[in-house]
């Protein structure tokens, strides 16, 4: 895949016979048309939402802090509809103790993993879900497996997938 990134000027995803997207690899990567496409691009965190009566997307143990910033970055739903909001491990963040951002979600940190230059983390959350978090070794996370954590990402690195 990462061969593919780099010496291709677009890269075509097919599922079951068909084309699911065509583009440039940075739009593949950052803003998928699918799920499919999401989790074949590499490591990804994913959250069923809905729309608000304010348009803003909601789901189990995502807060969203959004207001007007939603429309901006692409990431309004319609009451009642459904999406997913993906956001690549990279972009999440350990929030400190008072410290809020667009997208937050608490969680016990359940492992950690050693990649070479980048440290991987699990934290699972209430609902069971398990996300994935990446840090450069020398952003390394000081807590502990079992700690009570709080993620939190920035709308500008969410991408929604609708009717997904």
């Amino acid at each position: 895949l990462e061969e593919a990134m780099v010496m291709s000027d677009r890269i075509a995803i097919m599922k079951e016979g068909r084309f699911e997207q065509i583009a440039v690899a940075d739009v593949i990567y950052g803003s998928p048309v699918s799920r499919f496409v999401a989790e074949f691009m590499g490591e990804v965190n994913l959250f069923e939402v809905t729309g608000t009566p304010r348009g803003a997307p909601e789901g189990p143990g995502l807060e969203s802090r959004l207001d007007g910033k939603a429309a901006g970055a692409g990431l309004m739903l319609a009451h009642g509809e459904a999406g997913t909001i993906m956001v690549r491990p990279e972009y999440v963040r350990f929030l400190p103790a008072g410290q809020s951002t667009d997208f937050m979600v608490r969680g016990t940190l359940v492992g950690q993993y050693a990649l070479g230059s980048r440290i991987q983390y699990e934290v699972e959350t209430a609902e069971g879900q398990v996300l994935t978090v990446e840090k450069l070794r020398e952003d390394r996370f000081a807590g502990a497996e079992g700690a009570a954590v709080v993620l939190g990402f920035e709308a500008e690195h969410a991408h929604m997938i609708r009717g997904a």
